[in-house]
């Protein structure tokens, strides 16, 4: 990343200061994305292409476009778009940015109103300083007819957050701000998106053990399951779908 870069630019792209961002860095150094690997590939696979399958219902994918995934990691999910999109990423990690590149991502771009057709927030928006603020750049980013998508999502309108104050496969430390349906509604609508709709993907998916998951959930609500126990459950995680009129 040039060294020129100022305060500016930093709150443009990624909505904090520079100094923020550097700190912000240290989370998602090589170590971060080596433990990502770690996770099954057939399971991070078959995950994306489900995601891909409810995002076709909103976006034309073969007709493709210019699409911007905001925390775009190494580039993996923008790939998947296949070769008629244009793909672009903002990313904190310069690891990860490394990578993206290899796979044609542009992560050095002059951000421009009426841009993209698509945008996409992938397990990202928790992660984001000024989140809200985010989402309102967005809708001035994307072209009229565009689509923003939030996909991986925690959701903490569920029988778990409820209960327990927090969702029980996500790092906290990692978080600023863990958003609702509700809460996401209403800011896309408050900023003039029309949302399309709300998926919550468990069953079906590649991460759901009904029974294991289950028996965790009974554990933690006894008191038995300890802070380290993760497990999936219907409801924590959501995908939303809106449209810029």
């Amino acid at each position: 990343m040039p060294h020129t870069w100022d305060d500016a630019y930093f709150k443009k792209y990624f909505g904090a200061r520079k100094a923020t961002i550097e700190r912000l860095k240290n989370l998602y150094g090589a170590s971060y994305f080596e433990e990502r690997k770690d996770e099954s590939g057939r399971k991070r696979d078959t995950m994306q292409e489900q995601e891909l399958n409810r995002l076709g219902q909103y976006v034309d994918l073969a007709r493709g476009g210019n699409a911007l995934d905001m925390g775009c990691g190494t580039g993996g999910f923008l790939e998947r778009l296949g070769p008629n999109w244009n793909k672009y990423g903002i990313e904190v990690s310069d690891v990860a940015r490394e990578v993206a590149a290899k796979r044609g991502v542009v992560t050095d771009f002059e951000l421009q109103d009426n841009l993209f057709d698509l945008i996409i927030f992938r397990g990202t928006i928790q992660h984001i300083p000024d989140p809200v603020a985010r989402i309102g750049e967005c809708f001035y980013w994307l072209k009229p007819g565009g689509v923003i998508t939030f996909l991986a999502t925690p959701n903490i309108n569920s029988v778990c957050y409820r209960l327990f104050g927090s969702l029980p496969m996500i790092r906290s430390d990692l978080n600023f701000l863990l958003p609702s349906d509700v809460i996401l509604r209403q800011i896309l609508e408050n900023f003039g998106f029309e949302v399309l709709g709300f998926f919550y993907p468990y069953l079906g998916t590649p991460y759901a053990r009904p029974a294991h998951d289950m028996l965790s959930f009974l554990l933690k609500l006894i008191g038995l399951g300890g802070k380290g126990v993760h497990f999936a459950f219907y409801r924590n995680s959501l995908e939303c779908f809106a449209r810029k009129p």
